[in-house]
């Protein structure tokens, strides 16, 4: 189970909640991110990992590097460089 990704996932909900009512336009973006982190994890689970690196390429920085970052939490460092092409130290 990728139990980064779904934390991301999750705090990601706590901030469009958090935002909800008092800042729409950022719980959007919270909402958009949190979109692109199920979308990562689905094509994870789906096992389209190229469709995924292509997914993740194209994410804004700061989302880019919180899915990156929870998915080298999930399954290492060799599986994110081998499969997403990212190295993290």
């Amino acid at each position: 189970m990728l139990k980064n990704i779904v934390k991301l996932e999750s705090d990601l909900m706590q901030e469009v909640i958090a935002h909800e009512g008092v800042d729409r336009e950022m719980a959007n973006y919270y909402a958009q991110d949190r979109n692109d982190v199920i979308q990562s994890r689905e094509l994870y689970n789906d096992g389209k990992i190229a469709d995924l690196k292509k997914h993740v390429d194209y994410l804004d920085t700061c989302i880019r590097d919180g899915v990156v970052m929870a998915f080298v939490a999930d399954l290492g460092n060799d599986w994110v460089y081998n499969n997403l092409g990212y190295e993290v130290r």
